[in-house]
């Protein structure tokens, strides 16, 4: 990968990031003025999801700005692991915020004292969920592009807000149709979905700290492309490891015995061009050769 294009996708992290920061700064302030004067604490739960979801995209910032640092002495493979980091401690972040949000919840509705949200609960729910879907695409887009874990568990965060303001929507409504009880019970659907996603979050995040195997897709890709060199006869193994947004591939290919070893040196020049020019987030590719 060419320094240009790795600090190029490390800044498309950080304006994803951004984009999340500010949408959930205001609906914060937006759904806790709604939940305290509305009197509705469906809305006060979707409140601290919200505040949970721009500490995330906080954390998903700081991890794209130690992650975009160049290698060292100290980090010869560069700073990618800063960015699974981040995702991992925004899920344990997450999944604290679903268990406080479903407690308080749970704790009115078997008080039973449960007050009747007012109309300014119900229009701030539906202004939510226009925002987050918003939110949504442009997050998971700009993830999908550069295959970022953090970013693309920041995004469903924002999926998560927008089917928890569904759920408060539904509990509001049907809290002023009579059925009060619908009020709580929306926060205790919304602490479950916050606990969802930060379990899955925490799960991918921490694959990426053990070097788990990547998508099959990208290792059909890259033996494609093994494939398709000059020189190279067979491909005998594939190791990938994820570090950030970035890959680092281990390839073994078979080429012809009778080659000299400048000439097996060319092919796997030839490979590893292949490799940078038709995989765009390989950081690093090393090839061995052995003869067939």
């Amino acid at each position: 990968m060419k320094p240009r294009d790795h600090i190029d996708r490390y800044e498309e992290g950080e304006r994803g990031a951004r984009i999340g920061i500010w949408t959930n700064l205001l609906l914060f302030i937006l759904k806790i003025f709604a939940g305290v004067f509305g009197r509705s604490q469906a809305m006060i739960a979707d409140a601290v999801h919200t505040a949970g979801d721009s500490m995330t995209s906080v954390g998903v910032l700081i991890g794209f700005k130690i992650a975009r640092k160049p290698p060292d002495t100290h980090h010869p493979f560069g700073h990618g692991r800063a960015e699974s980091i981040s995702a991992k401690i925004i899920s344990l972040i997450l999944i604290l915020l679903g268990l406080k949000v479903g407690y308080d919840s749970l704790k009115i509705l078997i008080s039973g004292d449960i007050p009747t949200p007012k109309t300014v609960a119900l229009v701030v729910a539906c202004f939510s969920i226009v925002i987050k879907e918003i939110t949504y695409r442009q997050v998971v887009s700009l993830s999908r592009k550069i295959k970022s874990t953090s970013l693309m568990a920041d995004a469903f965060h924002h999926r998560s807000d927008e089917f928890s303001s569904i759920a408060v929507l539904t509990g509001i409504a049907g809290a002023r149709l009579g059925w009060a009880f619908m009020d709580p019970v929306a926060g205790i659907v919304v602490s479950a979905i916050i606990l969802k996603i930060g379990i899955g979050s925490f799960h991918a995040a921490y694959d990426e700290l053990m070097d788990a195997a990547p998508p099959e897709e990208l290792k059909k890709e890259i033996e494609k492309t093994a494939g398709n060199c000059e020189g190279v006869v067979d491909v005998k193994k594939i190791m990938v490891r994820k570090s950030g947004i970035e890959f680092f591939t281990e390839i073994t290919v078979g080429i012809d015995g009778g080659k000299t070893v400048r000439e097996g040196h060319i092919i796997t020049m030839k490979l590893r061009r292949d490799i940078f020019k038709n995989i765009p987030n390989v950081r690093e590719t090393i090839v061995h050769v052995e003869p067939v």
